[in-house]
């Protein structure tokens, strides 16, 4: 199937040749959420774009790109893995984003296309049989019917498989007064233990879709959010917990962002509490509380204060700090088991990198024992936050090689910074 693209799509794939013959550009269609949404669809067609960015970002290697092809088909570029790996890649993210908006992945709404070539601005397209490709099998392209656009052939898309995404993921959707929606995500990620060489923890990370009256929806971050909403975030956190925990039979510590803002309002502070107190002793065995949204300035007697009022519901209680420039040398006695920082803006080709995370680490050591940096985006900067004194790392190289979150799971310094081309498949937790 031939198409035209725009010229600026048109620019990336006259520079991606080589990828494109072997066979790592996929378009991701969405057109079933589109359908789904009706006259819905011009306000969420951005909430849908940046969901399916964040997760195509979730699961891509240095290089990757993904660009709009229009508001309900993405061209993926994956010029670093294999052929069937940059298909499986693709389709987890359609699938993903398909359950997250629909509730379901159904097999007809599937549609993934390989790019076979892209010639004169023309770009030509074959169906690809989706469950297949995302369960890791090696699906071959089959040609588009006449007449369709990128959409066509979809009928005879393959059977999805049970485990096409993480199911350890929770989705929800809060609101608040007056004209307020909150599309929450939770993503468990995985945590090494440097000294143990072990996982023993998962950070559960919130993603957040706001929409605010008949704006358009955008990313935000707990610390934007009303104070009763942040904790209503916190609350969803806390019953996540206590379900893996409970429910599945998790053995690994989970570590549950409480937003400053939730905790320090009296609404949302005495929503919190409760709910803590109704937790099991066992859950509360397993349960780490991690003060997020923090100003560099907090005073050493309101961090105390905090932390004695959450300690008693918990196995420990760390203190994020808002970035690796702050001294957090200032938190010494308060208390804290650990300070953590979330280092995905952290860029590998930036030389003072390393001095920062080194600088920070001191710092964490003089406050607390446990110093947790999340979200390294690359090995080399996992090296180096090792190197420089973190005691816990996470981040893409982690999230690859362990799956899901539920008993102790031993992994060597080799096993987890030797190059892998693609991430280990993702089962239920």
């Amino acid at each position: 199937m031939d198409r035209i693209t725009s010229s600026a799509l048109r620019d990336v794939l006259e520079k991606v040749g080589p990828a494109i013959a072997s066979g790592c550009v996929n378009v991701i269609s969405v057109e079933a959420i589109r359908e789904g949404s009706g006259d819905r669809w011009p306000r969420r067609r951005e909430q849908v774009a940046a969901f399916i960015e964040r997760a195509f970002t979730r699961v891509s290697q240095p290089g990757d790109i993904m660009v709009p092809l229009n508001d309900a088909e993405f061209v993926t570029v994956q010029p670093s893995v294999s052929r069937s790996a940059a298909l499986g890649l693709s389709a987890s993210v359609l699938t993903e984003t398909l359950a997250f908006f629909l509730g379901a992945a159904a097999r007809e709404d599937l549609r993934l296309f390989q790019v076979t070539s892209f010639v004169d601005g023309q770009m030509a397209v074959q169906s690809v049989e989706a469950g297949h490709a995302a369960a890791g099998e090696d699906a071959e392209p089959r040609r588009s019917g006449a007449g369709g656009g990128a959409g066509a052939g979809a009928d005879s898309l393959g059977p999805i498989s049970d485990d096409l995404f993480w199911a350890a993921t929770r989705r929800k959707r809060l609101t608040s007064p007056p004209d307020i929606e909150l599309d929450l995500e939770m993503m468990p990620e995985p945590t090494w233990n440097v000294g143990a060489r072990v996982v023993a923890s998962f950070l559960l990370r919130p993603a957040m879709w706001l929409t605010e009256g008949d704006k358009p929806p955008r990313t935000a971050e707990c610390g934007e959010l009303p104070p009763t909403l942040a904790g209503e975030v916190a609350v969803s956190g806390l019953a996540y917990a206590a379900e893996l925990i409970g429910d599945l039979g998790v053995k690994v510590a989970l570590h549950t962002p409480l937003p400053l803002n939730a905790i320090t309002y009296s609404t949302s502070r005495y929503r919190l509490l409760h709910a803590l107190r109704d937790l099991d002793t066992h859950v509360r065995r397993f349960l780490i509380l991690e003060i997020t949204e923090l100003a560099g300035g907090l005073p050493h007697s309101r961090m105390t204060e905090l932390v004695g009022m959450l300690a008693p519901y918990c196995r420990a209680v760390l203190a994020r700090a808002p970035s690796e420039m702050v001294d957090v040398s200032a938190w010494r006695g308060c208390g804290l088991s650990g300070v953590t920082l979330d280092c995905r803006h952290l860029d590998a080709t930036d030389r003072g990198a390393q001095f920062r995370l080194e600088t920070f680490a001191r710092k964490a050591a003089e406050a607390s024992t446990a110093c947790v940096g999340y979200g390294l985006p690359t090995s080399s900067l996992m090296l180096a936050a090792w190197a420089a004194g973190f005691t816990h790392l996470g981040g893409p190289a982690l999230s690859n090689e362990v799956a899901t979150p539920k008993t102790l799971v031993r992994l060597q310094p080799a096993e987890l910074f030797a190059a892998k081309k693609t991430p280990r498949a993702r089962g239920a937790a």
